[in-house]
């Protein structure tokens, strides 16, 4: 009982601490007319000019409603959906607090052969129903008590990534003749892992590495839970979260629950699977018994499902003749990749790099073996890009600069010779551009608002669309390619899969090639008479090639792990990328049909995803021949402003990130434009505590922000007052009581100016606050000198008055992309202006403006950085104390005084990567060292015994180094910052030590 009491305290905490800060991707434009299709089992908003995209959506939740919750043995309660169809992103997500899920419509580059609609629906679908699985027992009682952020924080203490995302992919393979389940690239980082470098620990391979590249939670995550099903039975999960669900303050529900269910058959699983495998080498089968060591249901189930993918894998690739190429590229010493090689006319090569040590970046390598970089692009729709006659050409993201869910993808050339970059923006969306043999041409993918794809030709030079070919209803165009001046080829994704099209630009007629049906392919690449293209037929991706005239399909690369990014050369070199388990080398082989292998129709089966499918027994299978069954109705914004959706015994504003003891309510509305925090806080200094509401409102251009907050104050203090009778001068300690109003608001205009490799952000903010003060009442104590009379009668002058204060505030940043293993920002800059103003109200509290900035330089050696800081701060009155706008020197307590200043200038190195287990309590993955120097600077005014002000100026001085680690404690995803900062400061003369701990719960 005391166990479940303290950890009870633990869940508040979680609150406190800022996990319930709720969820928020951002907006979507104001001008946009909302309408919402309305049903008993689910709620989608969406634009107005979507009206089919959603009409289709709902088709798909009409069918998954009884089918992907099935093996959870769950139908969800009503839910709500918010499509995003003015953004170019291609995701989804669903969140609890508030509950709603969000999906953005446009059709990636890289999907897999399903429609992105039904490929998202399903996996995001799969979540609702895991969450609202949680909410039974005794995390229902929490609902009552906490509103929709218990379950959200159960799930986030209790649930792995792992398998919120392994179980999603897993539905989504098993109700589809595809899915990710289905891709061999899904599976390669694990495989390639496990055959060269092993079995990493537990922690390492939920929480990562800065050693080693980890495979990420859904891989990971689908292998995890895919493995245990098909081992344990359907069941294992649903078992597992109806323990969870009901024994959320248990700290170990959830590995308890995998546990119990391993117990009960794991040892017949074992001799199964000796029966299955043999007695193969491979397989120490005494050490996988010996696993039974664990007593964490987590490890129990990673270390039988690791050693079943190396046997299964190891197998494989003792089967598979891999065939023989030229490295063009080593290994470097951390995981790095290089994709999508293309020659120069002069022979060099181009590529793009990105790993570890390294931010995506273009690098040129010469024919005499000599790499330099050529330049950081922005944020790339997919890793893809294409090289002509001197020119490259990509895809990438284009913030709005007010709207989050309305990025764009533009175009962007770059010329060698005259070192240029040259963006190509249109209303619509832009993927996967291609040049045509003399770069006068691109083609592209272009993708609406309302999903809706179809090709353009763009001229060049003067960046106009000369023409634009429609795809047909439900169908999308990937990665075309010009094959000649008339024509391009291109992959066609509909419902019956992906094929490979020949479309004539004059006539617009289309001829089929090929078709993989369900099997992934992407990326056609011609040359001559043979079409290149990736291929998932024999489980791992290699490069096939069409013979254009007999129509016969051969394969080209047998690649251990994967071979992809086809491209040859005018010398007949086809090179491509070849993955490792430090990433992708560049490859080449020369081309010569006799070693190729004709394909004769062999498709590779996925015993697992097909295990998977056969237990479930469900596919999916909308009824979308009349959409017209979903009537649509208008959604009003005025009407949906408020959403409460959680409460608390205890204060909690999300919006600030602030708790206390006391009560509050949040809303948060479906389109996330208005966020509100209603409560009472026992707040120090207040006798009563404090009734406090909080509004955001972000629905418009500018946010506008407004906090009123009202309580009863007192205070003790010493002062001189003027007694009645008889007249004259007493020192006492009194108390004041009064009422305090505060009422505070604010105009921000946020404006997004990010572009290519650098995010940046401007924001100017207004803000007006008021303090009323109210019903002062002082009251004299006792006198504090010797005084025979004692306590008299005195005016103190108990009258109402106000403060009102106008801040001006500038702040805006400009960051350059950095690599994971980077310490800090190799290149940026952040500023902020102050100003403070006192114009009205009865007290004059004078003026202060202050200005600081950092700036960031990268250090001596590789991820190593510098950092400075700059700031000076001046108040027009000596004597009001208005809290700081800037920092002081590091171990001392603020600076006050007329003028501040501070500099100071720090040194950033990573000391080593330890990758260290401290058994369940802490994962450290990094260990770093800080090094700085702080000088501050005050000046202020004195008065003397006469009444004359003189100066006093002080000079401060503080050093010291910082020791931090970047690590994760109790296995919890979100990475925690925590170290000491030891030092010396001169205010005092003395040496001082502060604690250090910051959490990430963006990274979760």
């Amino acid at each position: 009982m005391i166990r479940k009491l303290a950890f009870l305290v633990c869940f508040v905490l979680v609150f406190a601490s800022g996990y319930s800060q709720y969820f928020i991707t951002g907006q979507d434009p104001a001008s946009i007319k909302w309408k919402q299709i309305n049903t008993r089992e689910f709620q989608i908003i969406f634009p107005q000019e979507s009206e089919n995209k959603a009409r289709y959506v709902a088709a798909l939740f009409e069918d998954l409603l009884h089918k992907g919750g099935k093996s959870l043995n769950r139908v969800p309660k009503k839910f709500s959906v918010v499509l995003h169809t003015h953004s170019a992103n291609s995701n989804g997500l669903v969140a609890w607090a508030p509950k709603r899920m969000e999906l953005y419509t446009t059709s990636a580059q890289d999907n897999d052969a399903q429609i992105w609609l039904d490929h998202l629906a399903t996996h995001e679908f799969r979540h609702v129903v895991q969450m609202d699985k949680i909410e039974q027992g005794f995390t229902r009682v929490l609902n009552y008590v906490f509103g929709q952020q218990a379950t959200a924080v159960v799930v986030g203490l209790y649930l792995p990534p792992w398998f919120m995302e392994g179980d999603a992919v897993c539905l989504e393979t098993s109700m589809s003749d595809s899915g990710r389940g289905r891709l061999p690239e899904f599976e390669q980082e694990l495989r390639a892992q496990l055959l060269e470098k092993g079995e990493f620990s537990y922690d390492k391979a939920v929480n990562g590495s800065y050693n080693d590249y980890v495979t990420d939670r859904y891989k990971l995550g689908y292998h995890l839970v895919g493995k245990a099903r098909s081992n344990y039975g359907d069941k294992i999960w649903d078992k597992t979260l109806t323990n969870v669900a009901r024994h959320p303050l248990g700290v170990v529900s959830f590995s308890n629950g995998i546990k119990k269910s391993l117990s009960e058959s794991r040892k017949q699983v074992k001799i199964e699977l000796q029966k299955k495998y043999g007695k193969a080498e491979d397989v120490d089968w005494e050490k996988v018994q010996g696993a039974k060591k664990y007593s964490d249901g987590k490890l129990l189930l990673y270390f039988d499902t690791m050693q079943e993918l190396l046997w299964e894998w190891k197998k494989q690739d003792a089967e598979t003749d891999k065939s023989a190429y030229q490295l063009v590229s080593d290994r470097e010493k951390y995981f790095t990749s290089k994709r999508t090689p293309h020659v120069t006319e002069q022979g060099d090569l181009i590529y793009l790099k990105h790993g570890l040590s390294d931010a995506l970046r273009f690098e040129k390598l010469d024919t005499k073996g000599k790499t330099t970089k050529v330049l950081v692009p922005g944020y790339l729709s997919n890793i893809d890009y294409d090289y002509s006659n001197g020119y490259l050409v990509w895809a990438e993201s284009k913030q709005n600069i007010r709207w989050e869910h309305a990025d764009r993808s533009i175009l962007v050339t770059y010329n060698f010779k005259s070192k240029e970059k040259k963006k190509h923006s249109f209303k619509k969306s832009l993927f996967a551009p291609s040049f045509n043999s003399d770069a006068s041409e691109i083609v592209a993918v272009a993708s609406d608002q309302k999903g809706d794809n179809s090709l353009v030709i763009i001229d060049h030079e003067s960046g106009l669309i000369k023409q634009r070919i429609a795809a047909g209803k439900n169908e999308y165009f990937q990665t075309p390619q010009f094959m000649d001046d008339e024509n391009i080829v291109l992959i066609v994704l509909n419902d019956r899969g992906k094929q490979i099209v020949k479309l004539n630009l004059n006539t617009q007629e289309r001829e089929g090639l090929f078709s993989s049906g369900y099997a992934d392919m992407s990326r056609p690449v011609p040359y001559g008479e043979n079409l290149y293209f990736n291929v998932s037929f024999t489980g791992i991706d290699n490069v096939f090639a069409l013979d254009l005239n007999t129509k016969k399909v051969y394969q080209v690369t047998s690649s251990r792990f994967g071979a992809r990014d086809a491209y040859v050369d005018s010398n007949r070199n086809l090179y491509y990328s070849d993955y490792t388990s430090d990433g992708y080398l560049l490859a080449k082989t020369d081309i010569d049909k006799a070693k190729w292998k004709e394909w004769k129709g062999n498709y590779n089966q996925y015993p697992l995803a097909e295990q998977l499918s056969n237990q479930l027994g469900e596919k999916l299978n909308a009824d979308t021949t009349n959409l017209d069954r979903f009537e649509v109705k208008n959604y009003s914004k005025l009407a949906n402003l408020f959403n409460f959706h959680s409460w608390a015994p205890m204060f909690v504003d999300g919006i600030d990130g602030k708790a206390d003891i006391g009560v509050s309510v949040a809303s948060q509305n479906k389109l996330s434009t208005l966020l509100t925090t209603v409560g009472y806080k026992k707040e120090e200094g207040f006798d009563n505590g404090q009734f406090y509401a909080n509004l955001s409102y972000r629905g418009w251009f500018p946010i506008l922000d407004s906090k009123f907050t009202i309580g009863d104050r007192n205070t003790t203090y010493a002062t001189v007052a003027q007694r009645l009778q008889p007249e004259q001068m007493d020192t006492l300690l009194v108390n004041t009581g009064w009422k305090q109003w505060e009422w505070e608001n604010s105009i921000s205009l946020p404006f997004n100016l990010s572009s290519g490799q650098y995010t940046r952000k401007l924001i100017p903010k207004l803000t007006y606050s008021t303090v009323k003060f109210t019903d002062l009442n002082t009251v004299a104590l006792k006198t504090t000198v010797n005084n025979s009379l004692g306590i008299g009668e005195y005016d103190f002058g108990d009258e109402s008055f106000t403060q009102q204060v106008i801040e001006y505030q500038l702040f805006g940043y400009n960051i350059a992309k950095t690599a994971p293993r980077d310490v800090q920002y190799q290149w940026a800059q952040i500023f902020e202006l102050n100003y403070r103003d006192t114009p009205w109200g009865d007290r004059d509290l004078g003026n202060t403006w202050s200005a600081e900035g950092y700036l960031y330089f990268p250090g001596l050696r590789k991820h190593h950085g510098i950092k400075f800081y700059g700031s000076y701060q001046y108040r027009s009155l000596n004597d009001i104390l208005y809290s700081n706008m800037i920092k002081s020197p590091r171990g001392m307590s603020d600076l006050y005084g007329k003028h501040i200043a501070t500099v100071g200038v720090d040194y950033a190195m990573p000391l080593f990567y330890p990758d260290w287990n401290l058994g369940p309590l802490a994962y450290f993955k990094r260990i770093k060292m800080n090094a700085f120097v702080d000088y501050g600077y005050l000046k202020r005014y004195l008065e003397n015994e006469e009444g004359d002000f003189f100066p006093v100026e002080k000079d401060y001085f503080s050093g010291g180094v910082e020791l931090r680690s970047d690590l994760h404690v109790l296995r919890f995803s979100a990475p925690v910052d925590l170290g000491v900062r030891l030092g010396y400061e001169n205010q005092t003369n003395s040496l001082f030590a502060n604690f250090l701990i910051s959490f990430n719960l963006a990274a979760y």
